[in-house]
């Protein structure tokens, strides 16, 4: 059961980071059509962070049998490296994916850095706007490299640790537990205020609408997708 349950909430994920991502395109772009190579490379970037988190969560990997294993990663990856073949030979893409490799790989382990509060926010932060902004922006697509989207992701990554709050309370400490609930979302309603201000949206009153029914109706966990969903779809109908 709680594995069919991260599974839907990561196609989720994935359909967010989908939408988020071909949204950034139009926005960085001005894409006035549909544009087809801009799609493939959404479809990946969704793939591999709803892929990525749905195997932090799930530790489905220790009970496959290899030929499944080797199936469930390098899948996903062909489809990534297909999308972005054009950059394969340049150093900086490699670079940046052994980067985000190291990461995850010391996640809980080697430096295990989800312990430390704020390092874990910045490093979460830093490996989205690696996926979502820098491979893309030097892959083609300059204008997505803009440092304020670091903060959008500072935000995200708090209000999964506000979500997570109870789950993580006596094993790790966490910013979200350090501030309290009420105090750290104070805190991402400021963080995606001005990240509103820095990219000229005139768009906090959905932020805050989201937020406030969040607490007000208590939604599920995952709310943090539909600020990525609805991002994604504002910018594309800019």
């Amino acid at each position: 059961m709680l594995l069919k349950v991260d599974l839907i909430r990561n196609i989720i994920l994935a359909i967010s980071v989908l939408c988020f991502s071909y949204g950034l395109f139009h926005w960085g772009n001005g894409i006035g059509q549909f544009n087809f190579e801009a799609l493939i490379k959404s479809i990946a970037q969704g793939l591999a962070i709803g892929h990525i988190y749905f195997w932090f969560q799930s530790k489905l990997h220790t009970n496959l049998k290899s030929g499944v294993f080797f199936s469930l990663v390098f899948i996903p990856a062909g489809i990534y490296f297909y999308a972005f073949f054009s950059v394969l030979p340049f150093l900086w893409f490699w670079l940046l994916l052994l980067i985000q490799f190291l990461l995850v790989f010391t996640y809980e382990s080697r430096i295990n850095w989800r312990r430390i509060p704020l390092l874990k926010n910045i490093l979460i932060a830093v490996m989205w706007f690696i996926q979502l902004n820098l491979i893309p922006g030097l892959a083609g697509n300059m204008n997505l490299i803009f440092t304020p989207f670091l903060l959008f992701y500072f935000a995200l990554s708090l209000q999964v640790d506000i979500e997570d709050i109870e789950v993580d309370n006596g094993k790790i400490n966490t910013l979200a537990g350090m501030l309290g609930a009420r105090n750290a979302s104070f805190l991402v309603v400021f963080l995606l205020s001005l990240f509103s201000f820095y990219i000229n949206l005139p768009w906090v009153w959905i932020m805050l609408t989201l937020l406030v029914i969040k607490l007000e109706l208590r939604l599920p966990k995952g709310s943090y997708d539909l600020l990525l969903l609805f991002l994604g779809l504002y910018f594309m109908f800019l």
